[in-house]
C-alpha cells in the first residue's frame, strides 16, 4: 500500500470529516479509498457498455395495477439470462418492493432495469451496476 498526501479546503474538509463520522469509517483514509473505489467504478461502467456487470434494480410497484404484476414477470422471463434472483417484499396492502439483481453487460444490465422501471405502475425505480473484472460463470458442478 502506498501513502499519499493531499491538499485539500478546509470547509471541504469538515464535511468530509461529518460524512465519515456519519457513516462509520475508522478513518479518513477509509473514506477516501470507497470514494475512489466509486469514481473508478462509475468510470469503468461509463467508458465499456460491453463490460461484465452485476447490477440490482430495486423498484416499488403497486400490485393492484392491472396487468403490472404480470407483464413484470414477462420482462424477467424475456431476458431470462441476465435475472438471477428477486427478493419481493409487501410493502403495504397495495404496494410491493421488489429488488432484481442482473448479471450481463452493463448495456444488457441497464437496459431490462430500463424496461422494468420504465413499467406503467412503476412508482419508483432504481439500478445500482458493480463492474466485474472479468466475465464470471457460476457453476453448481
Amino acid at each position: 500500500m502506498e501513502r499519499i498526501t493531499i491538499t485539500i479546503d478546509d470547509d471541504l474538509l469538515a464535511d468530509f470529516d461529518k460524512l465519515i463520522e456519519m457513516k462509520g469509517y475508522s478513518n479518513r483514509s477509509e473514506g477516501i479509498r470507497d470514494a475512489i473505489r466509486q469514481l473508478v467504478k462509475d468510470q469503468q461502467i461509463a467508458e465499456n457498455e460491453e463490460a461484465p456487470c452485476v447490477g440490482c434494480v430495486v423498484y416499488m410497484y403497486n400490485h393492484k395495477e392491472r396487468t403490472l404484476s404480470t407483464r413484470l414477470m414477462e420482462t424477467q422471463h424475456h431476458h431470462h439470462d441476465i435475472p438471477t434472483a428477486t427478493l419481493h417484499l409487501h410493502v403495504d396492502p397495495e404496494n410491493c418492493l421488489e429488488a432484481t439483481v442482473l448479471h450481463g453487460s452493463v448495456h444488457q444490465v441497464r437496459h431490462m432495469a430500463d424496461q422494468i422501471t420504465s413499467q406503467t405502475g412503476v412508482k419508483y425505480g432504481k439500478l445500482h451496476v458493480i463492474p466485474l473484472s472479468k466475465p464470471t460463470t457460476h457453476s453448481h458442478e
